[in-house]
Parts: C-alpha cells; sequence; structure tokens
C-alpha cells in the first residue's frame, strides 16, 4: 500500500499530498492540501458538477468524489483508486487507433463545453492585472526566463480589448498529465482547475499545452519525446484550430497566459522545465507578432 501510494505521489504535479487507502473491498485516495483553499475548493466542486459525455470512442468521465473535509488551513479530498492509463502514457505507449479515438473524445468534449457555454466579455485588465501578478510572484527569480520581462510587456501591449468568449463549463487543466483511460473505455478527468477565465478556449490552451509543445512527456528521453510527439500528430483535435479561427485574438491571449502563469511555480533547479518554459513562451508570443 505505501509503495503504491509512494508511485501515485511522484507521478502527481499538484504538490498535493496523496495517499491510498483501503475501504472495505476497495482502495481509494485522499487527497490533502494546504494552501489555496478556497481555489482548490472550487476545483473540486467543478469535478464533482462534471457530466458525463458519452462520444462514440470513449465515455468521458469525472473521478467520483466520496467526501471533503475542509477547515481553514487544510482540505482533504477522498476518491476512489481508478486504474488505467495516464494520458502521457498512452502518448508514447498508444497505437495510432487509439490516437484516432482521444482525438474524437475530445473533440466531442470542446464542442459540448462550447455548446453549454454563453457568450460574454472578459475585461482585459483583468489580464493585464493577472500578467502583473505573475512577474510580482516572479521576483528575484525573473532571472531565469531570459526575454521574459519583454515577452510579458508584449503581451501586455496586446492585450487592449476586452475579450469575446464563451464562458462555461471547463477542467481548467486538461492535460494529458491529468487524465486516465481505462480498461472500460472512459476517458477519466481529474486535478480540475479553479481558473481566472471559466471558458472552453481555457481547455484548449491547455490540450495546445501538451499537443503543440510537449508539455506532460517534457522530461521523458529524446526516444519517448519523439513517440509522444508522433502520437500528438494523430491525436490533436480537430476542434483546436476551428477555436483558434473563431477566436483568435481571445485564443493568443489565453495561450500565452496559460504558458506564462506556470513560470512562478518553476523550481530554480528544474533546467528542463525552465528551458520547455522559455521554448514555449517565445513561440506564443511570436503567434501574437506574426
Amino acid at each position: 500500500m505505501r509503495e503504491v501510494s509512494n508511485r501515485i505521489q511522484r507521478a502527481s504535479h499538484s504538490g498535493a499530498t496523496l495517499e491510498v487507502y483501503q475501504e472495505a473491498s476497495s482502495y481509494c485516495v485522499r487527497k490533502t492540501v494546504h494552501l489555496d483553499i478556497e481555489k482548490n475548493y472550487e476545483a473540486i466542486v467543478k469535478q464533482q458538477n462534471f457530466s458525463s459525455l458519452q462520444t462514440p470512442t470513449y465515455n468521458i468521465i469525472a473521478i467520483p468524489v466520496l467526501g471533503t473535509e475542509k477547515s481553514k488551513s487544510r482540505l482533504s479530498i477522498s476518491m476512489p483508486f481508478v486504474e488505467g492509463l495516464g494520458g502521457e502514457q498512452v502518448a508514447y505507449k498508444g497505437s495510432k487507433a487509439v490516437a484516432m479515438n482521444l482525438k474524437t473524445a475530445l473533440d466531442f468534449y470542446l464542442i459540448n463545453s462550447v455548446a453549454q457555454s454563453e457568450y460574454s466579455t472578459f475585461p482585459s485588465s483583468t489580464v493585464r492585472s493577472k500578467i502583473n501578478s505573475i512577474k510580482e510572484k516572479l521576483g528575484k527569480n525573473l532571472f531565469l526566463f531570459p526575454n521574459l520581462r519583454d515577452r510579458m510587456a508584449i503581451l501586455n501591449e496586446y492585450c487592449q480589448k476586452d475579450l469575446s468568449l464563451p464562458l462555461g463549463p471547463c477542467h481548467g487543466d486538461l492535460t494529458l498529465s491529468n487524465i486516465k483511460v481505462t480498461e472500460r473505455n472512459e476517458l477519466v478527468l481529474f486535478d480540475f482547475l479553479s481558473c481566472e477565465i471559466n471558458s472552453p478556449l481555457q481547455d484548449a490552451a491547455k490540450l495546445t499545452q501538451d499537443f503543440e509543445y510537449g508539455w506532460s512527456f517534457r522530461k521523458e528521453k529524446a526516444s519517448v519525446r519523439v513517440k509522444g510527439e508522433i502520437f500528438c500528430e494523430h491525436s490533436k483535435p480537430n476542434f483546436l484550430t476551428t477555436l483558434e479561427r473563431l477566436f483568435e485574438y481571445e485564443t493568443r491571449i489565453i495561450e500565452a497566459l496559460t504558458v506564462l502563469r506556470i513560470a512562478p511555480y518553476i523550481k530554480t533547479q528544474d533546467s528542463i522545465t525552465i528551458d520547455w518554459f522559455n521554448r514555449t513562451m517565445d513561440k506564443t508570443i511570436r503567434k501574437i507578432t506574426g
């Protein structure tokens, strides 16, 4: 049991403490967080409220929440342990057929999210405030990211008009690292995120982070990364291109902001992620500057 808990903990990207325990004949996972209690609670409510979606290939579901315990300094969430292949493993182990199945399911997911959304505006001033707050969080670590100050200035200048976009249900952190494929033909979502812009465009930006920039397998050896890139070429949802065409301005801003918000959480010794961030930030800004 301890070894399983350690393995899950090593695979976690959320910073939470994860523990596997047995209840009757089933295994469960207890996730405990001590920071950003309210935001993490909002995220777990998202997970609880997610409605399953049947697609031609997978039934998309969220891991059920068995219970929560919340105080000012601690949030504990209990969930069943779900056996399955993590999305980042699917990317370098999956066949072309699996890639096409995932593509179909994610296309249905994005289309359904847009259909459930309402078109509204999001103030550009809030986006610019977020950019400035990220800059403040970075503080002395800004030196890790050459040219980032200039990149943020370009993004700030670009974001002058309010965003007009679909606002509605979204996972918030829809990367390959936060999905599992089960033997029961389920695509299981977990680690939902409370985010500033609740929009399908947020999920699209997170998917782009994987399918275009290779976030979830950035730390794998070169041969594995190549397999992941090939898989992503075949599994990238077509609807990402549609959303980019319909909401070009909004997509550019949300994609850049999504990458930018990673910076304050990168550890100074994590050279792989630092290199990934610098390359990816440059690519997102080039989309803006042309």
